[in-house]
């Protein structure tokens, strides 16, 4: 996908919203319902409108960035181009630009920071393939898939180091430490993550999932906020009320995740679905399952999927009515998500709340 089609796909024409809209290309269709649950959450037409305007820009910063740092060896830079061009959620680049503006920062001052915020994620999600061998991101080949094992751990490797060199070209001291604490703790979720599977049953419970999530996920999220409320001169109190909606947020995403891997099919999400079944990581439905069965049954449950068997596992899961229960939990985190930003006298309040809805109910 090229830069001409990664700008398509912020004009496309969505039920009633936009009528004058044109494609370009040949746009898949789950790019499409990417754009289309995002819009569909913001009150108004100004608000679709402007969120439509942000995702425009961003997908072009990202472009003309890469272009630009462009180097030798050519392979290297198509490695890590590759996910970039698929597309993506572009959530945590939202969040980082939106908290800006939320305390009355520009969309300009947060652009560099946001492009930086993508490129991590996107060396993160090259990485985690390659970790879980998984073959399908974004609705293409995984990059480990097209280019090979150590091609794609170093251009996992570049994007980090082209993050790191724009955001040193704006940031202050407070907010290179501010961005590496929270790769740090990524690192660690993940570590933790793959670790807490060689436990017991007994040992895989929600507590110790939510310490994991809070690492992983959540403190990449509550970073995003925190650096965009920095970049728009955020007071402390303001500082506060963006980290609090970060933090639940983040548990409303990662929770939508582990239902996806469950529920989901790969046309939907455009990654492979069961990956955390078959690849012994933590979900949350799972583990909910399990806390509602007999030992003997969660101990058949984690033998099955040892020997790469699901199937036992997923009758569980619908039998403990785990997804209804899971889901329910979600929305409860995008709520509380809204209740962090209502009335706290933020420029643009209902943008951030349709961007919690989004991280709590997205089919992809």
């Amino acid at each position: 996908m090229d830069c001409q089609k990664g700008i398509a796909l912020r004009l496309i024409h969505i039920g009633k919203i936009i009528s004058s809209e044109v494609v370009i290309g040949d746009l898949d269709m789950r790019e499409r319902q990417v754009e289309a649950d995002i819009m569909r959450n913001s009150s108004d037409e100004s608000r679709r409108q402007e969120l439509h305007a942000h995702l425009i820009a961003i997908e072009e910063e990202i472009n003309r960035v890469f272009e630009l740092e462009k180097g030798e060896p050519e392979t290297l830079y198509e490695t890590a181009q590759h996910l970039l061009h698929a597309g993506g959620k572009r959530i945590r680049s939202l969040l980082t630009a939106l908290s800006c503006e939320a305390v009355g920062g520009t969309f300009e001052q947060a652009l560099p920071f946001a492009v930086a915020t993508e490129f991590v994620q996107t060396a993160s999600l090259i990485h985690d393939d390659v970790v879980d061998e998984d073959d399908t991101r974004r609705g293409v080949e995984s990059t480990h898939k097209k280019y090979g094992n150590r091609m794609a751990i170093i251009a996992g490797d570049l994007l980090i180091a082209q993050a790191i060199k724009i955001v040193s070209q704006f940031a202050s001291p407070e907010l290179m430490r501010m961005v590496a604490d929270a790769g740090v703790k990524m690192c660690e979720g993940e570590a933790s993550d793959i670790l807490m599977y060689f436990t017991t049953p007994k040992m895989l419970t929600k507590e110790s999932y939510f310490e994991i999530v809070k690492r992983k996920t959540v403190s990449f999220m509550r970073a995003a906020t925190k650096i965009g409320g920095l970049v728009g001169d955020a007071t402390e109190e303001q500082l506060k009320i963006l980290d609090s909606f970060g933090e639940q947020m983040g548990y409303a995403f990662q929770l939508r995740d582990d239902i996806l891997d469950v529920i989901a099919s790969a046309n939907t999400t455009g990654k492979t679905v069961h990956s955390d079944l078959k690849g012994s990581k933590t979900n949350y439905v799972l583990i909910h399952a399990l806390n509602l069965c007999t030992e003997s049954e969660a101990e058949k449950c984690m033998d099955h999927l040892n020997n790469g068997n699901i199937e036992f596992a997923l009758d569980l899961i619908r039998r403990t009515k785990a997804v209804t229960h899971a889901s329910a939990l979600a929305q409860e985190y995008a709520e509380k998500a809204k209740d962090a930003i209502t009335d706290k006298g933020l420029k643009n309040e209902e943008l951030l709340c349709a961007l919690a809805d989004h991280a709590g109910d997205r089919d992809f």
